[in-house]
């Protein structure tokens, strides 16, 4: 074996551990820091913004739709009858 062939495997026998870590098992207590931050964030207050922030952009949603539909169709049935009507 040349100098650099035990160069090589001996740098590659310290990246490649021999055997692998035991497992951590997660406990409860591991996600309760996480819980209690999300659980403090959360009010009625914020569930009533968010639901009102959806209701509207539904509606306007909604409006668009209606609205992209009366121009196409207004639009199309202009070049077919080759009158302008609103």
């Amino acid at each position: 074996m040349s100098t650099l062939e035990v160069l090589f495997a001996s740098a590659l026998l310290e990246l490649v551990p021999l055997t692998d870590p035991a497992p951590k098992v997660v406990t409860a207590s591991d996600w309760a820091s996480v819980i209690s931050a999300m659980t403090s964030q959360i009010s009625v207050s914020t569930v009533v913004g968010v639901l009102a922030t959806l209701v509207t952009a539904g509606i306007g949603l909604v409006f668009l739709w209606w609205g992209v539909r009366k121009a196409v169709g207004s639009l199309m049935g202009s070049f077919r009858s080759g009158r302008i009507r609103l």
